[in-house]
């Protein structure tokens, strides 16, 4: 075999391993998926929520919690449901900031969040309800899989937004003091007017700043993400789980087939011209290296 029918033969076997090694990347993305997942439902589950201790400290902090509860496919919607609902009846004590659901379709898994912010005694008892099995849900089926705290010290900005209006009432006294003497010429009385109005702007906007750091400081915002979990399944969760999910999956492996095939046809023509090209210049090339061989050939 010559080297040209050898070099005409290789992008062939290229051809024929490019869907073995597809086939390979997605055997490999699976199974690293599946330890990933196996490894998050061996790992230890976290202590109990506790509250942050207040009691004695003098600092300004504002405390955010984040908590990530596993539960099964099918749970994920009422809990969801229960979390929301329980803040939304609360109203005088909890505000609902924010909720999102994401049903799983196709190879998504459902998720869920859920935020509030509620005042320090509240806190304990919200982490408890949520992270509670709902009636007919055994004690296994919720799991706190994650939780952690945050502070942020807002002793320095409390303190510099006191000092500043502190500084702002005082300017406006003394201004209002000085509009009130009766030798004032109409002018000075305009001028004192438009100074007196920004002094109080400006009072309204740090009395809302002020607003704003109590209510960080009074509350605590809570966020929990409701996720699935593989905990009560056993090793071979992730077989079941695909097994139960194999008509979405291929449905989706047939569609990126298909748009990976509607995709490279106009790519066809471009890659047949460069083809033709390239093998035109070998040709070219050959026939100058050997320039008698080729003659001699019938």
């Amino acid at each position: 075999m010559s080297r040209g029918e050898a070099a005409g033969r290789l992008p062939r076997g290229l051809w024929l391993a490019v869907p073995v090694l597809a086939l390979l990347a997605g055997c490999s993305d699976s199974r690293h998926e599946a330890d990933g997942a196996m490894r998050m439902a061996q790992a230890p589950a976290p202590a109990p929520f506790v509250p942050a201790a207040r009691e004695g400290s003098t600092a300004k902090l504002a405390y955010r919690h984040d908590l990530t509860v596993g539960l099964g496919p099918d749970r994920v919607a009422p809990h969801f449901a229960a979390a929301r609902d329980r803040c939304l009846d609360a109203a005088a004590t909890c505000t609902l900031l924010s909720s999102s659901i994401r049903d799983g379709g196709g190879t998504r898994q459902p998720q869920a969040q859920v935020q509030v912010r509620l005042p320090h005694a509240a806190v304990a008892p919200y982490v408890a309800s949520v992270t509670a099995p709902l009636p007919g849900e055994a004690a296994g089926d919720v799991v706190l899989i994650e939780q952690a705290t945050r502070a942020e010290d807002l002793t320095a900005s409390i303190a510099d937004t006191g000092r500043r209006l502190a500084q702002l009432n005082d300017y406006r006294t003394r201004l209002t003091a000085l509009a009130e003497k009766p030798d004032n010429r109409a002018e000075d009385l305009i001028k004192i007017a438009g100074e007196l109005a920004q002094v109080q702007s400006q009072i309204e906007e740090a009395e809302g700043t002020r607003r704003g750091l109590d209510e960080r400081v009074d509350t605590e915002i809570v966020t929990v993400d409701f996720r699935t979990s593989r905990a009560r399944a056993g090793a071979f969760a992730p077989v079941q789980e695909v097994w139960a999910r194999s008509g979405p999956i291929l449905g989706e492996s047939a569609a990126s087939a298909l748009r990976f095939t509607v995709a490279s046809l106009p790519w066809l023509p471009i890659v047949l011209f460069a083809a033709l090209l390239l093998r035109l210049v070998w040709r070219i090339r050959r026939k100058r290296a050997h320039p008698a061989r080729v003659q001699s050939e019938p």
